[in-house]
């Protein structure tokens, strides 16, 4: 698996990219202004280019691609939207593996937050354990 943010980027357009921000006027870091002395001094090509090179070039291009001196922003094309289920307005709020579980609510507590019958359980469970306790009524 690649490290690299972007693959669908060419070594091409990185080279443009970084040729474009070591014209530029933009305030860099040390390390970065080394990084474009250092494909300057490769006279800019594009066989320079190895994966780690890849990956701070991609980095640099997120940070100052968007800049009116650089013009490079990311295309929209190559963004990846987040893609999840809906909210269910009714459903449990508890983030299993970074989404809403979204099954029927049972429960919730005082500020809103919904919990199905068994992600409330297993919250119970887990603040039992360190000796919490949750407060928890009736889901209308």
């Amino acid at each position: 698996m690649s490290m690299i943010p972007n693959s669908s980027i060419t070594d091409q357009q990185r080279a443009d990219f970084l040729t474009r921000l070591n014209k530029s006027q933009l305030v860099t870091s040390a390390w970065e202004e080394e990084f474009l002395v250092n494909f300057a001094s490769a006279g800019g090509a594009v066989k320079w280019f190895t994966e780690g090179r890849r990956v701070a070039t991609d980095k640099m291009r997120m940070k100052y691609g968007h800049e009116p001196e650089i013009k490079m922003p990311w295309p929209l094309a190559e963004l990846k939207p987040v893609t999840g289920p809906e909210a269910d307005p009714t459903g449990c709020q508890f983030l299993i593996a970074g989404t809403p579980c979204n099954a029927p609510a049972v429960w919730q507590r005082q500020n809103g937050f919904r919990y199905c019958q068994s992600c409330a359980e297993n919250v119970e469970r887990s603040l039992k354990r360190m000796k919490k306790v949750i407060y928890l009524v009736k889901f209308p």
